[in-house]
């Protein structure tokens, strides 16, 4: 097929005010819900109302936390503006209208009513996936029903030449303007009739002024905005990766990049096979699906990320009391994750299945435990003082990691021969063992009565604040938040590693990694250390959150759900883990427990369910419905819900794209541009 090489025009006037149109609709829908239905407004016009009305005791006075809010709310307006621009640039436009409307309604929309009618972040969120996910199975059903066949990703593609960017970001810069004006003329209307009801002062009527005039301006900057990041991915006239000459001899006293020219960017994708040219080509703008560009991706990111750093400021006005339950139960999520992570190096880099992961969080919770307590002075004899053992927290982070990864040596060191069901075996036996050895040692462990008063992490001052351990979860919810920030920056350094790709081939062929010159016994003992090393980690903080740890909180079962944590996100996959730790903390700890919680409500629908079945509870299903997540994940997505790239085209390949790719391998002889262009993409 022939990529086309002419530069992209201007959309013709019609084509361009449907194109507006549809993204318009499409983004000012969710941005109104989340503005009139969902505590938006009312957050913009509190902060407005704390600032102008100091001596007024409804409204929150704390500067801090107004202008926290203040920059979240700003980030989120003004990256949706940004988006509405980068779509209208991105749009191929073959798309129909009412589809991409449903997309962003089940995607966006359900999930913010269902935010803002069960007021519980996790259920919200709980339904709106169930829902996407039914509205996914339907709309694909309904696609092979009438024949529909996507367009191959390679007709799309387009060279844009200077002429062509041009005209992306002014139709960018176009989006943006009608986006923002559109949305400040609803904004007027809904100011307008809180004014003539009495709930909005006169003093704000300038900030209402002064918003309809300003967003306009703001809006066309933010679109060109837009249109700039979408042009980071068209495909430029001299767009291409380098490849190396066939003069050996200059080769080898220059170097690789002194002696290299330019394959185009259309020829490197079209040497690609069908899998893999389907993943490069959904991020080449113009596409089909700018919604799931990597652009997009990205502006979403940014959004979330602001909610999740801001979180405990937005809590009590997005869900209402119980603030404090909720933040603490997302820092416990937290361990979760990095335990996730670690796990994800040992079986979903390494391949390496381990049943006993539980046994290194074990090791490192006992490690600052019998540190970070009174328990120290029964082992040594010399008093601790809180005040002064509570800045042995820090170290101690990496010192029991270290200690963990040791154990995870002598762990990986009689099991390199093993692989498959013999290791899991192994593993599963060590994740027993550990938790009964810590029992029986009652000199240092307390034995079954464990070790209580476990001190919390000390801070220095600044002037008259103090941060507050004791009774407040907000800065354990930071610290994990920290953590978790070096745990993926860690993973993500490994996995591009030279080990990381030692583990992954080891993954696919351990034969063939030994015949490619990998140390097994090295590379697998690596991998071993490197998983033990984030479970020590998760496994202070949860000591130092805690206050207090006893043998009976840890069981082989932990390790199962761990687990599943890494094989329903993904394996391999770092999003993936992510998600998985968070879905199956929610189901397992939070959703279910809350089900009961309305299922004792006599005004909650779900209250029909202990009349008509006596003595039920959500939590007595609890592995029933556990059970079939996984049975269903494992038939209908068996790579994950954020599989890694890797995995899914294992998976998901046909018998037709092999043939393809190899009928492309044989049909270019070794030195062609087209040979090397194959070769060195990655």
């Amino acid at each position: 097929m022939a990529v086309s090489e002419s530069p992209r025009k201007l959309l013709p006037t019609t084509e361009t005010r449907k194109l507006l149109i549809k993204w318009l609709v499409a983004l000012l829908v969710p941005i109104s819900v989340f503005t009139f239905v969902w505590l938006g407004e009312q957050i913009i016009n509190q902060i407005w109302l704390g600032i102008l009305y100091p001596q007024n005791p409804l409204y929150d006075h704390d500067l801090w936390s107004l202008s926290l809010q203040a920059i979240f709310m700003l980030i989120v307006y003004l990256s949706t503006i940004v988006l509405a621009g980068y779509l209208v640039a991105a749009d191929s436009g073959r798309r129909s209208t009412i589809e991409v409307w449903c997309d962003v309604v089940f995607a966006a929309v359900i999930p913010l009513i269902l935010l803002a009618s069960t007021a519980n972040l996790l259920i919200g969120l709980g339904l709106g996936v169930v829902i996407w996910g039914i509205y996914l199975f339907v709309r694909n059903r309904v696609r092979l029903a009438m024949g529909y066949t996507p367009p191959p990703p390679l007709e799309s593609l387009h060279v844009i030449d200077e002429q062509g960017r041009a005209a992306l970001v002014r139709l960018a810069q176009q989006a943006g303007f009608w986006f923002a004006t559109i949305f400040a003329v609803i904004s007027l209307i809904a100011d307008l009739v809180f004014y003539a009801s009495g709930q909005l002062p006169d003093l704000l009527l300038i900030w209402v002024v002064a918003r309809t005039i300003l967003l306009p301006v703001v809006g066309y900057f933010l679109g060109r905005l837009g249109g700039v990041i979408a042009l980071r991915y068209v495909i430029r006239p001299d767009a291409g990766v380098e490849e190396s000459k066939n003069d050996q001899a200059e080769k080898g006293r220059t170097g690789w990049r002194s002696n290299a020219r330019k394959v185009s960017r259309e020829q490197q994708l079209h040497s690609l096979s069908a899998s893999r040219a389907k993943e490069e080509a959904k991020d080449v703008i113009p596409n089909d699906r700018p919604l799931q560009s990597k652009g997009a991706t990205r502006i979403y990111l940014l959004i979330l990320m602001a909610f999740v750093v801001l979180y405990p400021i937005l809590d009590p006005i997005l869900f209402g009391s119980g603030s404090k339950g909720r933040i603490t139960s997302y820092g416990d999520l937290g361990f979760y994750v990095i335990l996730a992570l670690g796990l994800n190096i040992v079986v979903g880099f390494a391949g390496l299945l381990d049943l006993g992961y539980v046994a290194f969080f074990v090791i490192g919770t006992y490690a600052w435990s019998m540190v970070g307590s009174s328990q120290f002075y029964k082992l040594t004899g010399i008093i601790a003082n809180p005040s002064t053992f509570s800045w042995f927290f820090w170290p101690m982070i990496i010192i029991a990691a270290v200690i963990t990864a040791l154990w995870g040596i002598l762990l990986g060191a009689p099991t390199l021969r093993l692989r498959g069901d013999y290791l899991a075996i192994v593993t599963l036996g060590f994740g027993e063992i550990i938790p009964i050895v810590f029992t029986q040692m009652d000199k240092y462990t307390n034995g079954t009565d464990g070790i209580a008063g476990v001190y919390s992490p000390a801070t220095p001052c600044i002037g008259s604040f103090c941060i507050n351990w004791s009774n407040s979860p907000t800065p354990y919810y930071y610290l994990i938040l920290i953590i978790i920030g070096a745990c993926i920056f860690a993973n993500v350094r490994l996995r591009d590693s030279k080990l990381g790709r030692a583990w992954i081939a080891i993954r696919e062929d351990e034969i063939a990694a030994s015949s490619s010159g990998i140390n097994l016994v090295n590379t697998k003992l690596f991998a071993f250390a490197a998983g033990a090393f984030f479970a020590g980690i998760a496994g202070v903080y949860h000591a130092a959150k805690l206050g207090t740890v006893a043998p009976g909180d840890f069981n082989s079962t932990d390790s199962i759900i761990y687990l599943a944590m890494v094989v329903i996100g993904g394996l391999g996959s770092i999003p993936g883990v992510l998600v998985g730790a968070v879905v199956v903390y929610a189901i397992n700890l939070l959703i279910l427990n809350q089900l009961d919680t309305y299922a004792t409500d006599p005004n909650n629908i779900l209250h029909i369910l202990p009349q008509l079945l006596p003595n039920f509870t959500f939590d007595n299903i609890r592995n029933l419905l556990f059970g079939i997540i996984l049975v269903a994940i494992m038939i209908f997505r068996p790579e994950g819900l954020i599989p890694s790239a890797r995995r899914q085209r294992e998976l998901r390949h046909t018998k037709n794209e092999d043939e393809e790719v190899e009928a492309s391998a044989l049909d270019q002889p070794p030195g062609t541009p087209e040979f090397e262009a194959e070769m060195h993409v990655e």
